[in-house]
């Protein structure tokens, strides 16, 4: 059984922590573990449909688990990645930013255990308030199942992958499936980043970047997103 089908099913059975006394060494399902607590434990509930979860982690280890851990710690991390995203999905959560897991060597953390520590860290998307409406600081927001992601960077990578910009839990998505850029007067174009299953933009798929106008929208898998832009947009939208 590989490092994911172990994980994912101690998370099912609930898998107690490693802080439990007499629990031998210390295994990925209790970092594991330990991350979706951190997770829990740091939300920003900012209105009634949209919570906040950090992006940012890291998992301080003692240097003789962190030793264990070196020689497959991207496969850790990248799993560790993907558990925190599956977790969000079900509590409804949404992130700001790419999610990503650091681990750390810290001799002052006893051997067998670990200490946990999260952050939000703004990738080049925002959440919506009703306050961020299109328009605030002249940036175009996406709407997305109901959530609304304010577009304040020049890119946004919107995919499955833990590294976009926007996440998405879609099968029909590629990890990294398109590119919104803002040109300099104002533009949105979006861009199709080689996914296997394409993307369409107001029902034609789409061969090459498209500038995309107010209320248009972009279908990627199962996933529809609606494109708000803000006020004195160029008239080419």
């Amino acid at each position: 059984m590989g490092i994911l089908d172990r994980i994912e099913r101690g998370l099912d059975r609930g898998v107690t922590s490693v802080f439990s006394p007499g629990r031998g060494q210390l295994k990925p399902l209790d970092l594991a573990q330990g991350l979706k607590r951190e997770c829990d434990d740091q939300i920003q509930v900012m209105d009634r449909v949209r919570t906040l979860a950090p992006n940012a982690y890291t998992v301080y280890l003692h240097s003789q688990d962190f030793e264990r851990f070196s020689s497959w710690q991207d496969t850790l991390v990248e799993e560790l990645v993907r558990v925190l995203m599956e977790h969000a999905e079900k509590q409804r959560y949404m992130f700001v930013g790419p999610v990503h897991v650091d681990l750390a060597q810290d001799d002052d953390v006893r051997p067998g255990r670990f200490e946990t520590e999260s952050r939000t860290e703004r990738g080049s998307v925002a959440p919506a308030t009703a306050a961020g409406r299109a328009g605030a600081g002249g940036h175009p927001i996406v709407e997305i199942d109901g959530q609304q992601y304010l577009l304040t960077g020049p890119v946004t990578v919107i995919g499955r992958g833990g590294d976009a910009d926007i996440i998405l839990e879609d099968t029909g998505v590629s990890r990294h499936h398109i590119e919104l850029r803002t040109e300099a007067d104002g533009t949105l174009v979006v861009t199709d980043l080689g996914s296997t299953n394409g993307t369409h933009v107001d029902g034609e798929r789409i061969r090459t970047p498209v500038v995309l106008h107010d209320r248009s929208l972009v279908k990627i898998g199962r996933t529809r997103l609606t494109v708000l832009l803000p006020a004195g947009a160029p008239e080419s939208w």
